[in-house]
């Protein structure tokens, strides 16, 4: 049996607006932990990801080597929601194997990239 933990850190300088983001407009829900200097959502078993308080001013989150990525039901909708919501829209259709992912960036400039889920 895998028992393993399995998880993604995204830094950010801006807790209270990135928890919005993730929870109500990528839909993440209502995150596992939530403290003033860490949220985290499960993603699926054994795997969260975690936005951590950082106040640093050598983030660079625009060129971040840091990125994940992610399917949802409606990816015309999510656009939708992202620009009705004051953020960029998906854009940079990219293929990683036989999947078409898109760009999209949060609050923080940080990047995810999103699929439409396979029916």
């Amino acid at each position: 049996m895998n028992t393993s933990m399995f998880g993604i850190v995204i830094k950010v300088n801006d807790l209270d607006n990135c928890r919005i983001f993730y929870r109500d407009i990528l839909n993440l829900g209502e995150p596992r932990i939530d403290s003033s200097f860490v949220i985290q959502f499960s993603l699926a078993e054994n795997l969260n990801l975690t936005l951590e308080k950082n106040q640093g001013t050598f983030l660079e989150h625009a060129s971040s080597a840091t990125s994940w990525s992610f399917e949802c039901e409606d990816i015309e909708a999510l656009s939708t929601k992202l620009q009705d919501s004051g953020f960029p829209g998906l854009f940079d259709a990219i293929t990683f194997g036989t999947s078409r992912y898109y760009k999209g960036r949060d609050p923080e400039n940080n990047v995810f990239y999103v699929r439409q889920k396979q029916q």
